[in-house]
């Protein structure tokens, strides 16, 4: 007798959905089976109790949509997260005052007891907010003192230990006081057994900071103030004034974080992005225009759009500080812990003028968010995002001749990808090829044809992990599994393996995504990686910032110097208090550029807008370059466009578009000593022509010879 086969649970909900007279699809059969408490298989479920479960949904989600916000300003003890299926997931917020005066409130999240959570189920099966709302008020009171006494003997610990802090740092009690506030307002503890504990643990080393902060030389401080960096948050006014929320879409690749992001930017009525490169700038500010919305974009080296634009796509070096909108995106957050960009993401997430700020990026980065929240007094809710399509790492490597079409080759120099790509045209495939020495416009071509099927390879560094599009791509081969960083060469750590293999497998395109190693050696870093070991944590997890101008003729004037190089020495050594929470920026490469223009006649200034010019620093002839323009600025003359040969070599090509950049970059800041703005575009467009013609002709020359070969045999 044949066995009868079970269906899965999703398949029989979705038949009797129909016969219940619903399109299945209209339906979220995995929240109904959640909302019904079904097992993963199940053979027989009785119609009646769908339609239950059916209207139950109905209800939970028209409360979710209506009710939810409205209970929430009448009781604000509660709060909210809306999970899948429209369910609301409930806590209460309970704040107890560690100080006589009800400063220093601590905040614990309490979950629902019996009663509360009942009075919720009824208001939300009525989707009325103020059903039987006196007896909820009452309950939650209840829950309220209940986890106030149970925390007594903890909390009056804490008390005698933060009245024993004050007594130590003395008439630098305020001080204490606002740093420890800072903390504690941004800190919400989640109610459990071990909270007593593990409440006075995590505390012990914010006290600490605390009194560091406060003990500070007074004089030291008045310095530091005038500096920038005593007081680095207070002097981003246009952002202290709003009271702004802080919002962190957490989550990996491919997991439509940012996608929601934008979707709420392109919903308010002003905004702004803040992209990691130009290309995703570009990208961004093409999308707000299909939407219809008067949108601009800013980058170091252009201004597009409108003149008032309501929307703007920027690369996040030239955020605006000082305009205030109604949502601002600030895309891979995870760069704060960048040593050489990370300064740009601190003046965003700290200085963006936005009643909302949504930062989208890793996990890797919550420790440093939570901070930055913490430090401005400011709210912090943590949205999490999940993959939508499940990476799998396969188990045997996959050397250069196994490639198959929809992969991407991934290697980390320049010249291993050149060495790659020869072999791959070699045996028959038609290369795409990006890495970062390319412009963005080129790895945007190059990213359309492998998207379009022109290339069926992708030959790449890791200048996939963000800002393209690479629809078809399914497998992601690590060539190798580490990296030169311009210091030494080092294995990838976790977060880069994930952010790189993230991209294989995209939502929309494929079921799942492979990730594979092309030797034996390289599948256990990957399998590490990928099964969710977190990075190391830093050694040092301070904010990294760069001085602005103010704390650049601050130190100048304090010191007597026009030397850019003692001034930025200074600066590294001398202007960050003990225990703040900044440190400067990597600054080895701006200190050998500010030797080169220290010979320059120039105010301090203009040298530094020079020092920090986007060049190759490692690239003798591009600081011979930069030299020459100095020398020319001092001495008031213009700048003419470079003279370029458009036949040269991809490596001068390359150049060539690098150093039109720097130009164009230089003309926004000096348009009268950088005045051939046309013609360095020209340049630059046709370098860019040139170095897309020779990838595109070397992709296929050898398959296109091969063939003919064949074809003369027969």
């Amino acid at each position: 007798m044949a066995r009868r086969r079970v269906q899965p649970t999703t398949e029989i909900l979705g038949e009797i959905v129909a016969r219940l007279g619903q399109p299945p699809r209209s339906v979220d059969l995995e929240a109904l089976r959640v909302q019904l408490g079904l097992p993963e298989f199940n053979g027989e479920t009785d119609d009646a109790r769908v339609a239950r479960a059916l209207r139950a949904m109905k209800a939970n989600r028209a409360f979710a949509e209506t009710g939810v916000e409205a209970l929430r300003r009448t009781v604000p003890a509660l709060r909210s997260a809306v999970s899948g299926g429209h369910t609301v997931d409930w806590t209460i917020r309970v704040a107890i005052p560690l100080l006589d005066d009800g400063r220093l409130e601590l905040r614990v999240d309490a979950p629902p007891d019996t009663i509360v959570a009942g009075l919720l189920r009824g208001m939300a099966h009525r989707n009325d907010p103020r059903w039987r709302l006196d007896e909820l008020r009452e309950a939650v009171a209840q829950v309220a003192s209940r986890t106030t006494e149970a925390l007594r003997r903890p909390v009056d610990r804490l008390r005698d230990q933060v009245r024993l802090d004050l007594r130590e740092v003395g008439a630098d009690a305020s001080a204490y006081i606002a740093q420890l506030d800072r903390s504690l307002r941004s800190r919400p503890f989640v109610l459990r057994d071990d909270l007593g504990t593990s409440l006075f643990q995590t505390l012990t080393p914010v006290r600490k900071r605390a009194r560091v902060v406060a003990r500070q030389d007074s004089r030291l401080r008045r310095l530091q103030d005038r500096v920038g960096f005593g007081a680095y948050i207070e002097k981003f006014t246009a952002a202290r004034r709003l009271n702004r929320r802080i919002v962190f879409h957490m989550g990996p690749t491919n997991s439509g974080k940012t996608y929601a992001a934008l979707k709420a930017l392109t919903e308010a009525p002003t905004g702004t992005y803040l992209a990691p490169l130009r290309l995703l700038a570009l990208e961004n500010y093409e999308a707000l225009q299909e939407r219809g919305l008067q949108a601009g974009m800013v980058t170091g080296e252009e201004v597009l759009g409108e003149v008032r634009p309501t929307h703007t796509a920027r690369t996040i070096e030239t955020a605006d500080l000082t305009r205030p909108v109604d949502v601002a995106v600030i895309d891979e957050i995870q760069m704060l812990a960048d040593p050489d960009r990370g300064w740009a993401w601190t003046n965003a997430l700290f200085g963006v003028p936005a009643k909302t700020v949504i930062v989208c990026g890793s996990d890797d980065a919550l420790a440093y968010v939570r901070r930055a929240a913490e430090a401005a007094g400011e709210s912090l809710e943590v949205v999490p995002f999940e993959r939508k399509t499940p990476l799998v790492l396969l188990d045997a490597p996959v050397p250069l001749e196994k490639v198959e079409p929809g992969d991407a080759v991934v290697a980390f120099s320049r010249r291993a990808v050149h060495e790659n790509r020869e072999i791959l045209v070699a045996a028959g495939h038609r290369v795409a090829t990006i890495y970062g020495a390319l412009s963005p416009e080129v790895r945007r071509a190059e990213a359309a044809r492998f998207r379009g099927g022109e290339a069926d390879v992708l030959v790449t560094t890791d200048a996939i992990g963000m800002g393209l599009n690479l629809g078809p791509l399914k497998r992601i081969v690590f060539s190798a599994v580490r990296k030169y960083d311009g210091v030494g060469e080092r294995a990838l750590t976790n977060s880069e393996i994930r952010q790189i293999a993230g991209r294989a497998g995209r939502f929309g395109h494929h079921e799942v995504g492979y990730v594979a190693a092309s030797e034996e050696t390289g599948i256990a870093p990957l399998r590490t990686a990928l099964g969710g070991a977190p990075t190391a944590p830093a050694a040092d997890t301070r904010f990294f910032v760069r001085p602005d101008l103010m704390a650049i003729t601050s130190v100048a004037e304090e010191m007597g110097t026009d030397s850019l190089r003692e001034v930025l020495g200074h600066f590294a050594r001398a202007t960050f208090y003990a225990g703040s929470p900044f440190q400067p920026s990597a600054l080895e490469e701006i200190l050998e550029v500010a030797r080169l223009v220290d010979r320059a006649r120039l105010p301090i200034h203009e040298k530094f807008v020079f020092s920090v010019c986007p060049v190759d620093r490692r690239d003798d002839v591009a600081m011979a370059v930069l030299e020459r323009w100095t020398q020319a600025r001092a001495a008031g003359a213009g700048v003419p466009a470079l003279r370029a040969n458009l036949h040269g070599e991809l490596d001068y090509q390359e150049r060539t578009v690098k150093l039109a950049s720097a130009y164009l970059w230089l003309s926004r800041r000096f348009p009268e000593t950088f005045d051939d703005v046309e013609a360095i575009r020209t340049m630059r467009g046709q370098a860019n022509d040139a170095i897309e013609q020779h990838l595109k002709e070397t992709a296929t020359r050898r398959v296109e010879r091969r063939s003919r070969r064949t074809a003369n045999r027969r």
